[in-house]
């Protein structure tokens, strides 16, 4: 199964207030996504519905094969969420609460013990709750979530009231849910630097609507190169990486893309030993803050 979520066409409205038009978006096996717009774009709308928190005018939500709307409680079983802050009982244990959840959920004493370890915790396990860290909040309502095993997480802004060092333990402790607990992931974030540095993909919402952007965080990197002989160049790099991945943008200026580091050695090493003169080679990636400012800021979206 290529897909653990997939929404299709989406609609929600609030008396005249349309929420969400046609909403469609997907996250694959063993990937993070993160879904970023400005406050009241319909990001949290969308993941409530994911959640089954409110009921959308129409559209399907199907969750590992399941229709949410037509085999509600299968599809739940293999999603979990956070959404806003964690809910977790303050004046108990760390471990009283993971083991009050696990006994509903008739968890096994080994996961329990599983858990215990994820939340990286330690003694403070035996402490209330009240008196913990947000991250150490975070991680333990993390650990409460995946206590069954799921194959889909739904997180709502996780990185909030973080410091630095918790945002960067949050960061290694989602990388490692998913190597290790073969879980996906669709989250939502203000802080675009964070983004970027966790999600393999991300999805754009702007007033209830799906924005189309390039995939900037796939492995291509997008370079371009100033030399003293355009024909031979484009022959030698087109030679290299094939056509389809190579531009001439002016007279002496060309545009490429490559997947890693070793090509790029390869095009200058044979450019050099042509004799061809190198006046300047650059990367010319998008980054997500760039993306950002088109679209919500310099087309004006955020207005009106």
């Amino acid at each position: 199964m290529e897909y653990v979520l997939e929404v299709k066409n989406l609609n929600k409205t609030y008396g005249k207030n349309r929420v969400l038009n046609n909403v469609s978006l997907n996250v694959k096996h063993n990937e993070i996504v993160g879904f970023i717009g400005p406050n009241g774009a319909g990001k949290s709308t969308t993941m409530k519905c994911i959640c089954n928190l409110i009921y959308p005018d129409s559209g399907e939500i199907i969750i590992n094969g399941y229709d949410l709307f037509k085999d509600r409680e299968k599809a739940l079983e293999n999603q979990a969420a956070l959404i806003e802050s964690p809910g977790l009982y303050q004046d108990m244990t760390g471990k009283e609460n993971i083991d009050l959840i696990a006994r509903l959920r008739n968890v096994s004493k080994e996961r329990v013990k599983e858990i215990y370890e994820f939340t990286e915790i330690g003694k403070a396990l035996e402490r209330k709750v009240s008196g913990y860290s947000m991250g150490m909040k975070q991680r333990l309502a993390l650990g409460i979530a995946i206590l069954t095993k799921p194959r889909f997480l739904i997180l709502d802004e996780p990185t909030n009231g973080l410091d630095p060092t918790g945002v960067i333990k949050l960061r290694s402790t989602l990388q490692k849910l998913v190597k290790e607990e073969d879980i996906s992931i669709l989250f939502s974030s203000h802080q675009l630097g964070e983004v970027e540095k966790l999600a393999d993909r991300i999805v754009c919402i702007n007033k209830g609507e799906i924005i189309e952007v390039p995939n900037i965080m796939s492995s291509i990197q997008n370079y371009i190169i100033q030399i003293s002989d355009l024909d031979t160049t484009l022959q030698i790099i087109t030679n290299i990486i094939g056509e389809d991945a190579v531009e001439a943008i002016t007279l002496d200026s060309i545009k490429f893309e490559i997947q890693n580091q070793d090509i790029l050695s390869e095009i200058l090493f044979q450019l050099l030993s042509r004799k061809i003169k190198i006046y300047d080679i650059y990367k010319d990636n998008v980054d997500i803050e760039t993306i950002y400012e088109e679209i919500y800021i310099d087309n004006q979206i955020l207005r009106g």
